[in-house]
């Protein structure tokens, strides 16, 4: 068991897994056992096998805290956030002190929209667990969905503290949001192409200070992003970095700056094509509109499970002479045209994409963009292009709760699921829409 537990601690989830289905061979009632290897299980993604077994180990020791909020989490893991809510709230029954069951709890209260109740929960969590940093940034995203951005900007300076967000390895200081006038500042991406996409309006706000603004991105956007304005240079990563003063995430920018949305969206459209692309899409004599189509994240990506909208529930959405629908899929989901047959009915388009500055390309032929939340997203956004995006029950933060247009993008109506993992009351009023919008076309 020790050894078990040790290859579990060390991130060998596979060692760790293969261990406890032999002890559980010899001893196949031990409820710790089936808790740690549902943990591991539903680390790797096994989330039907880590729930049952969490419910084995329930059902082995009913009044233990730590299990029910161990199925709790399973339970989230799989989409079955109502059942999961009811054994944190029993957890924390039987335990009120239990700061990580209400942490849990309040997570789970957040996905199903219950923002108030999950604030009120990830508060008494960090007041059971004052050092409890996690808690502090949970509380923070908390905030920026239901809109409350200052506060949640400025608490979301926590998520630094975190020992999965490696400080800048910059000599130089990172900037405070004191004056700027004569410096040079190098913004850096801190997370992932959206975040970059988003934030990177707020050089225009540095440049207004009197700064020389460089930005550090990922190699994808380099060449669309020498076409802002208000950037000075451009620099992807491994590439030389040129002198500068200081130093700053995009991500905290919206703090440094102060949350003006009003002023953070009169940039829009701040991002465009280049002048020169070889990309030219096709058009037909009835097509009335012509749309395209994202519909999977990449592996790996957080939420990208629940995120994803399988290509056989849009392809509802064809069939009609006067749509023409354009793939602007990357990756390994563009097979999905060919492995559906649907290559007659969808263009595919993305294979022919190979950066952000093609893609914008692409995005400026078309009248609408029909997407998940994906990095394209905040491109066609940030264009100022129509971009109906389609989000699942438990979404980003960075789309708040409850809405259906987005104060950062006016450009952007949201579509939401009533129901985790139901897709196709979705898709439905999307079919509306679109024939609606044909009728104004033209």
């Amino acid at each position: 068991m020790r050894l078990a537990a040790a290859a579990h601690r060390s991130g060998r989830l596979e060692e760790a897994i293969t261990s406890y289905m032999r002890l559980l061979a010899v001893r196949p009632y031990h409820a710790e056992l089936h808790n740690n290897l549902g943990v591991a299980l539903r680390i790797i993604g096994k989330l039907d096998a880590a729930v049952a077994h969490h419910r084995t180990s329930l059902a082995l020791d009913p009044d233990n805290a730590a299990l029910h909020s161990n199925l709790g989490n399973a339970l989230r893991a799989a989409n079955c956030h109502d059942e999961a809510v009811r054994h944190h709230f029993r957890a924390v029954s039987l335990k009120p002190d239990y700061a990580e069951g209400f942490f849990n709890l309040g997570l789970c209260l957040r996905d199903l929209g219950r923002v108030d109740e999950a604030l009120g929960c990830l508060s008494r969590s960090l007041q059971l667990a004052p050092q409890n940093t996690r808690a502090r940034v949970e509380i923070a995203i908390a905030h920026l969905m239901r809109g409350d951005l200052a506060a949640g900007f400025a608490e979301y300076e926590w998520r630094k503290q975190l020992p999965d967000v490696p400080p800048p390895e910059f000599k130089q200081p990172a900037w405070d949001g004191g004056p700027l006038a004569g410096r040079r500042i190098l913004l850096y991406p801190e997370q992932g192409l959206s975040d970059v996409l988003l934030f990177v309006r707020y050089a225009r706000e540095l440049k207004r200070r009197g700064a020389t603004v460089l930005v550090l991105c990922q190699a994808l956007l380099k060449d669309l992003l020498l076409s802002v304005d208000y950037i000075d240079r451009v620099v992807a990563e491994g590439e030389p970095l040129p002198d500068f003063d200081l130093h700053v995430s995009l991500l905290s920018l919206p703090h440094l700056c102060g949350v003006d949305l009003p002023a953070a969206t009169a940039v829009e459209p701040y991002l465009k094509p280049p002048s020169e692309s070889r990309i030219r899409l096709g058009k037909l004599a009835r097509a009335r509109l012509r749309i395209g189509l994202y519909w999977a994240a990449m592996p790996g990506q957080q939420l990208d499970r629940q995120r994803s909208i399988p290509l056989a529930d849009l392809l509802a959405l064809a069939g009609d002479p006067e749509l023409l629908f354009f793939s602007l899929q990357g990756g390994a989901h563009q097979k999905d045209i060919q492995n559906l047959g649907a290559n007659g009915l969808l263009h595919d388009v993305g294979r022919g994409i190979y950066d952000f500055a093609e893609a914008a390309t692409a995005l400026s032929q078309l009248d609408l963009l029909l997407t998940i939340d994906a990095p394209i997203t905040h491109l066609a956004a940030g264009m100022g292009m129509p971009t109906w995006l389609l989000l699942p029950m438990t979404c980003d933060w960075r789309w708040m709760h409850d809405r259906d247009a987005s104060p950062w993008y006016p450009s952007v109506r949201i579509f939401r699921q009533a129901t985790p993992g139901s897709w196709g009351p979705v898709i439905e009023r999307v079919r509306t829409e679109l024939g609606i919008m044909k009728t104004t076309v033209g």
